[in-house]
């Protein structure tokens, strides 16, 4: 009896990892040197001081491991302007505000961030940002419904509402992807019209060919009626 309840602590805590490691995902960083998103913002209300932004833009310096660096400009609704460079860390949640997360989570996978705690991944849909189709991650947290883009980890939206204010962040520009047009990003869409371009060209040959080759023709039969009279 005393061997199975010296046994008990040990299940639990193997228990326990195990349901860690189903919860939490390996952290996976999305992000590379050269990066960038640029977002529009509007508010109603009185965010707090240096949160009533009308334009911000995050671009990645340099990645190394699970951390991050990455500048952030803001531009005020007094038209000042806010630039500070934060270190990010993802493996230990300082996230600062949450512009960048672990990549490639999906439902029910959780990432940590120090502020706020642990967030759960709750769904994954698709929806369009700057211009593209993109597969993002939601969470709820801090007032805020947040999307982040799935491949990369960067926040392509944000919807934050209390009684005070409300805040709507969404991403307009960047250089992770490029924009789609009829469905298609641009370098597809290039290629189709080129083809297509070639594949006209090539049409209008064949056929001025074939009308020069039918008008010799007729020539040949008209010469050789002439002859025959």
């Amino acid at each position: 009896m005393k061997t199975k309840l010296g046994l008990a602590p040990l299940i639990l805590s193997v228990l326990a990892i195990m349901f860690l490691a189903v919860v939490f995902a390996e952290i996976s960083v999305g992000v590379k040197q050269g990066d960038w998103v640029e977002y529009t913002v509007t508010f109603t209300g009185n965010p707090p001081a240096e949160h009533d932004v009308v334009w911000a833009r995050m671009e990645v310096i340099n990645v190394e491991g699970k951390r991050v660096n990455a500048t952030f400009v803001s531009l005020l609704a007094n038209e000042t302007t806010l630039n500070v460079m934060e270190n990010l860390n993802l493996e230990s949640g300082r996230l600062i505000d949450m512009f960048i997360v672990p990549a490639n989570l999906s439902v029910g996978k959780a990432f940590y961030d120090q502020t706020v705690g642990q967030i759960a991944i709750d769904s994954v849909e698709v929806r369009t940002y700057a211009g593209a189709s993109r597969t993002v991650m939601h969470a709820e947290a801090v007032e805020t419904q947040w999307f982040w883009d799935k491949t990369t980890g960067v926040v392509v939206e944000a919807k934050t509402s209390n009684s005070m204010y409300t805040l709507n962040t969404l991403a307009t520009r960047t250089n992770l992807w490029y924009p789609q047009i009829l469905g298609l990003d641009l370098a597809s869409f290039y290629a189709l019209v080129i083809i297509s371009v070639v594949g006209a060209i090539a049409v209008i040959f064949i056929l001025a060919a074939r009308k020069r080759r039918l008008g010799l023709h007729n020539s040949f039969l008209t010469t050789k009626q002439r002859l025959h009279y």
